[in-house]
């Protein structure tokens, strides 16, 4: 299996909506391959963790194993992000 991270820049990423309406064209167009499981992880202003997981694999073990490795792709480029 190949994990591909989208590298967002700091500038213009910061507006949840936007970036996921980007996210949702961009995937609509074509420029991203189409989407068998999807996760997104979503910290409220009053502390509340939202999580969702959605297209045609999502079953609650699909979302959990691409959460966790979302979760170690940015382990892994966390140290070429700092230098």
């Amino acid at each position: 299996m190949t994990v591909k991270v989208l590298e967002f820049k700091r500038e213009g990423w910061q507006d949840a909506v936007r970036t996921l309406r980007k996210i949702a064209d961009d995937l609509e167009s074509g420029e991203r391959e189409a989407c068998s499981v999807g996760v997104i992880g979503v910290l409220t202003e009053s502390g509340r963790i939202d999580v969702y997981g959605f297209d045609p694999m999502a079953d609650d073990m699909q979302s959990l194993a691409l959460l966790r490795l979302g979760e170690q792709k940015l382990i892994d480029v966390l140290p070429e992000v700092i230098h």
